[in-house]
């Protein structure tokens, strides 16, 4: 796996693989929020640019929008989408101009919505076989390995071994300390970070514990990737 990232358009004008966005490269992190109202992420949120995770994704057809986000914090967030599954859903990250889509399933019409639009499309896959067939997409900006600890804590290596060395992969679902370290060893652009993080910071929950949560977290994100 590679760290490099094509660029939107080639200088012959071919279609290349839309780029990802350099800050969530920067990061190495995407903090996925759960369904929530704008009163109820802005303390948590605040937080989590604080400690320096700026890259953050919230649910297709949530009542939080991308929009909502960028207007009360500015330059300081990067938001994308994630749970995509249709063309509608796709439809609404254009109109949302969201940094990057998070998609489940197969759907056509969704990823050329995205591509048109310029929206890096990571779709998901777990096995070595379908990471290979969604990168082999002009589509595909990255593969999300999902669920990516459903395989064991030596799959990581395992996968970059099985597939070309310039895919690039976001894991999610692995989220422990030590899930981090082995896909960002392995060579992974960014980690997935839910629900082990956010518990229920985002439910008006206690914002001390949630900051402490994520300091071994940033810790983990501070290894160079392979």
């Amino acid at each position: 796996m590679s760290n490099q990232v094509d660029s939107a358009a080639g200088a012959n004008g071919r279609q290349t693989r839309v780029a990802l966005p350099a800050r969530l490269l920067e990061a190495k992190s995407i903090v996925l929020l759960p369904a929530c109202t704008l009163d109820e992420a802005v303390a948590p949120v605040e937080i989590l640019l604080e400690e320096g995770l700026p890259v953050v994704s919230i649910p297709a057809g949530s009542r939080l929008t991308p929009a909502m986000l960028r207007r009360t914090f500015g330059g300081r967030i990067e938001v994308g989408v994630h749970d995509l599954r249709t063309a509608d859903d796709a439809e609404w990250a254009k109109t949302e101009k969201a940094a990057f889509a998070l998609s489940l399933g197969e759907d056509a019409a969704r990823s050329s919505i995205l591509f048109d639009a310029r929206i890096p499309e990571c779709p998901d896959a777990l096995t070595p076989t379908e990471v290979r067939a969604l990168w082999k997409r002009i589509e595909t900006a990255a593969v999300q390995v999902n669920p990516a600890g459903a395989l064991g804590a030596n799959y990581p290596g395992q996968l970059a071994e099985l597939i070309s060395a310039d895919t690039l992969l976001i894991s999610r679902g692995a989220d422990s300390v030590h899930e981090i370290k082995a896909w960002l060893a392995a060579g992974a652009v960014a980690v997935c970070l839910g629900e082990r993080l956010t518990a229920d910071a985002f439910r008006r929950g206690n914002l001390s514990s949630f900051r402490s949560r994520i300091h071994p977290v940033v810790d983990a994100l501070r290894q160079p990737r392979r």
